[in-house]
């Protein structure tokens, strides 16, 4: 992540831009902080779970879900360059 970033001497977020998939409270102790996308893994499981029981009920279900995510903009990303 952000130490091979640094090793490579790519400046973050001048030359790349991190994003984080869980929000966890390391996000915020890095330097920068990395901007993070949080996600609500225990609703996730439960939908889940009350479609697995529904299809083996007989229900029909949807062939696909769409979850949402929060995004938290911190300092490890930036607008993309232009030019």
């Amino acid at each position: 992540g952000l130490s091979v970033a640094q090793e490579m001497g790519l400046a973050v977020p001048g030359d790349l831009s991190v994003v984080a998939w869980d929000d966890s409270p390391l996000c915020r102790l890095v330097h920068p902080a990395l901007t993070a996308l949080s996600r609500d893994i225990p609703g996730y499981g439960g939908r889940a779970a009350r479609l697995l029981l529904d299809a083996v009920a007989g229900a029909r279900v949807a062939p696909a879900q769409t979850e949402t995510a929060h995004l938290t903009p911190r300092g490890s990303t930036a607008p993309p360059r232009t030019g």
